[in-house]
Formats: C-alpha cells, sequence, structure tokens
C-alpha cells in the first residue's frame, strides 16, 4: 500500500506573538499570512507552514504547558532546509541577531543554529552549500 500524502504544520506557543512574528518575518524572511483575532498567526515560507499562537491560551494541565522557570521546546530541534544557507546567514547576521558561525558538520551538511524569542532551537541547513 503506498504511503498516503502527508505534510507538516508546526504550531509554536508564544509569549509575545508581535516579537515571533517579527523574528519569522524580519530574520527568518516567512511571510504572514492574516492575523486572527486572538492573535492566531501563519506564517508561511515555500512548502513550510509555521503557526504562532499565543502561549497564554494554553491550561496549565495541556501537555504541552510551559511554566514560568521552563524553556518552551525543550528537547525539540526545528530544522529548516534551504537552498543557499550562506545568504540565509549573511541575512540573519545582517538583522542583527546572535546566530552560530557557518559549520560542516560530519554528516556532510553545511548549517547555522540560533534561537527565537521564546527559546526555540532552530538549525538552518543545506544539502549543496560548499564552505
Amino acid at each position: 500500500m503506498p504511503a498516503p500524502n502527508m505534510t507538516l504544520r508546526l504550531e509554536l506557543f508564544v509569549a509575545d506573538i508581535a516579537a515571533s512574528r517579527d523574528f519569522y518575518t524580519r530574520v527568518l524572511n516567512f511571510a504572514a499570512d492574516d492575523q486572527h483575532g486572538d492573535g492566531y498567526t501563519p506564517l508561511r515560507q515555500g512548502s513550510v507552514i509555521l503557526s504562532l499562537n499565543r502561549r497564554a491560551f494554553l491550561p496549565e494541565d495541556h501537555p504541552i504547558f510551559v511554566a514560568e522557570h521552563e524553556r518552551p521546546g525543550r528537547g525539540i530541534e526545528i530544522v529548516l532546509e534551504v537552498d543557499d544557507v550562506k545568504a540565509r546567514h549573511a541575512h540573519v547576521e545582517s538583522q542583527n541577531w546572535p546566530v552560530t558561525p557557518l559549520q560542516r558538520q560530519p554528516w556532510g551538511l553545511v548549517d547555522f543554529r540560533l534561537v527565537d524569542p521564546d527559546g526555540y532551537y532552530l538549525r538552518v541547513t543545506s544539502r549543496t552549500a560548499s564552505m
């Protein structure tokens, strides 16, 4: 039986929708769709759909509720694969956002790492980049 078609939509629960929207649009070049009245904001880039929602909407007994002393996304690495990782890295640096240097990994990919305003850890990578 052939595998069914599947896509991934990632929803991040954040403390400040405006700060996160600014990061993902200005620093990582996502396009923001219309923000809903409750603040829910879908972002798109190519086939990637990443949505922002208010962390305050989660009840304390929700499985992904983040307490004051906890960091969101602990144990998760969000990986974005791009065609030109060098250009993306230069753009992030031009936005004065803290970012690691470009690095070729032992498994052959070139990448850099950064953290969003809420502490979500991102790796931006490319299969075809030369150093």
